[in-house]
């Protein structure tokens, strides 16, 4: 541990900034594929992606609003304060047991994950003077909370055990903020914020659209968010109700599912530094998302290695996307960009407000599960389009 720490010393303000969102991801993944099981204790199936969704939106309302918290909070404020109350949220998950408070807890912590991760963006970003060194920054920071992906679920299936005591694993997840809150009064109490621009919802979009790159980045950014909304809402469910897999057999095959995020992101990320760009990673993401994806649809085996397998493809796909449309994005941008960043942090809890809710319609009608890969399959070739008219960095 001494070691640990004096390595991240030798980092500077980036090494606390990684070490906390690897208590972020413990946190975050913690409670990622137990949330929609939790729910569906109260709630029907259908109603579980309408409950994403709406909490989703005041997610995007708070990070539109995020450039106003900045400039009067600043973000050292900002951080304490959205962490505070997710962690309150979370340990009242841990306990309420009226319906009306579990949904309004539930939504207060989706609301505010986003700003939290925006705030480190704004630590990162205003500290970053080196644009030729954002991929393995970024790959580092990513690859901190994807080792929390790794170990997460298999941990909370352990914890929630055989008699799925969902309840446990909000409160052990609620404690890995702790942390976050010392490092961040600990280490960041003398932040010099920048001059932030705040700029109205209208003028924020006008500035993404009217830049073809950042249109098209954060199009790949949204449909990769997509992607993992449907994954992360309905695949638990497959996996327990339909395939019959119990909840520490989902843990081991989550476990496996993520090792590809901690293998693939940091190296991908110097990759683009140093020889490709993002173009090439990226589109070859979006077609190993796709077909694989695509599989599922015929799959029918009850082997938890087979699973394993095609969901760790999957996500192969989905780590080299997500790192390469955070490094390219955020060669383009700076610490001051507080609208910019905003809307790129908008566009996962806008993809988990239309993913889960157009699942949500499907399934009413359908109710077959099955369809819903194959759809997602031929929602990726969009990201391939997005990914080839991207002009690269190299």
């Amino acid at each position: 541990m001494e070691y640990i720490l004096r390595h991240i010393q030798r980092q500077g303000i980036f090494g606390w900034l990684y070490l906390a969102n690897l208590f972020y991801g413990l946190h975050f993944f913690g409670v990622l594929y137990i949330n929609s099981s939790f729910l569906e204790r109260h709630i029907s199936q259908s109603e579980v992606g309408f409950v994403f969704a709406v909490s989703s939106m005041l997610a995007i309302v708070a990070l539109a609003s995020a450039p106003l918290f900045l400039r009067s909070l600043g973000n050292y404020n900002m951080a304490l304060l959205v962490t505070g109350i997710n962690l309150a949220a979370v340990l009242g998950l841990s306990f309420v047991t009226d319906l009306g408070w579990i949904l309004v807890l539930f939504a207060i912590h989706t609301m505010l994950l986003p700003l939290i991760l925006l705030s480190f963006d704004v630590f990162i970003e205003s500290n970053n003077h080196d644009e030729g060194a954002t991929g393995s920054i970024r790959g580092i920071f990513l690859s901190m909370g994807l080792i929390a992906a790794l170990f997460s679920p298999f941990i909370a299936s352990r914890i929630a055990g055989e008699g799925a005591q969902y309840e446990m694993v909000y409160f052990f997840a609620g404690l890995a903020l702790v942390p976050i809150l010392l490092i961040l009064s600990l280490r960041f109490q003398n932040f010099i914020d920048p001059m932030y621009q705040a700029l109205s919802p209208r003028k924020m979009l006008r500035a993404v659209w009217r830049n073809d790159n950042l249109w098209r980045i954060s199009m790949a950014q949204f449909l990769m968010r997509f992607f993992l909304s449907w994954y992360v809402v309905y695949m638990p469910l497959h996996l327990h109700l339909n395939v019959g897999f119990t909840w520490p057999e989902i843990g081991l095959i989550l476990f496996l599912m993520l090792i590809p995020y901690v293998v693939l992101e940091y190296p991908a990320g110097k990759i683009a530094d140093r020889w490709l760009g993002e173009k090439e990673i990226l589109t070859l993401g979006f077609v190993i998302m796709g077909v694989s994806t695509l599989a599922f649809f015929w799959l029918e085996s009850t082997s938890l290695w087979v699973w394993a397998a095609f969901l760790m493809a999957t996500r192969a796909g989905a780590a080299l996307v997500e790192v390469m449309t955070e490094t390219h994005f955020f060669r383009m941008v700076n610490g001051a960009d507080a609208s910019i960043l905003s809307i790129f942090r908008m566009l996962r809890p806008i993809a988990y407000t239309i993913g889960p809710g157009v699942a949500g319609v499907f399934l009413f009608f359908a109710e077959d599960i099955q369809y819903l890969w194959l759809i997602l399959a031929g929602v990726m070739l969009a990201g391939v389009y997005q990914a080839l008219r991207l002009k690269d960095s190299k």
